[in-house]
């Protein structure tokens, strides 16, 4: 019995032992499978960060090629920039010259404005002047008719007084010889 009570427990701990093999055995088979699928996971993943590695770099490179054109794109936006600002003051200096050149435009005007002012009045009073001076040379030939009929009258009046001269001349010169003959007589 002492067999059989050896034995009995031996079979049953076979057994047991047998079917902690058996899940041990499943769970191994379990882990082995788990294994395989993290090692086939994990080789998935290893490609996968590879690809992601070699994006990366593509990325990497693609984007310097980014700064790059950014550099350029800012580079010519700066020329650019520039050359506005650079128009912007020949553009302002344009308008600048533009409205010191109308002020002095205005002040011309200003100027011809007065000048034709003085040259109007200058040109009334010579026509007044002129008018002045027809009356003038009217009033002068005026004068100048009287002055002849004066000369006539003078002339007219110096025959007169000639004629009338010569016959007084010859009545004086009648007596002075008649008195000049008679002298004598009284001496």
């Amino acid at each position: 019995m002492a067999l059989v009570s050896f034995v009995l427990p031996t079979s049953f701990l076979l057994q047991r032992l047998r079917g902690i093999s058996r899940k041990k055995s499943a769970e191994m088979t379990r882990l082995y499978s788990q294994v395989r699928w993290l090692g086939q996971h994990n080789a998935g993943l290893v490609l996968q960060n590879i690809d992601a590695n070699t994006k990366m770099a593509d990325l990497g490179t693609r984007q310097q090629a980014l700064e790059e054109e950014l550099a350029r794109a800012d580079d010519e936006r700066d020329v650019q920039r520039a050359a506005v600002e650079q128009k912007t003051r020949e553009a302002e200096a344009q308008t600048a010259e533009l409205q010191r050149k109308e002020v002095e435009l205005q002040r011309e005007k200003a100027t011809i404005a007065t000048l034709t002012g003085t040259l109007e009045e200058k040109g009334k009073a010579l026509e007044e002047k002129e008018v002045a001076l027809r009356n003038a040379e009217a009033a002068l030939q005026e004068k100048e008719n009287y002055l002849s009929s004066l000369e006539e009258a003078a002339r007219v009046q110096r025959e007169e007084a000639q004629k009338s001269i010569a016959g007084e001349c010859s009545k004086f010169r009648c007596y002075w010889v008649l008195a000049v003959r008679s002298l004598p007589l009284f001496l």
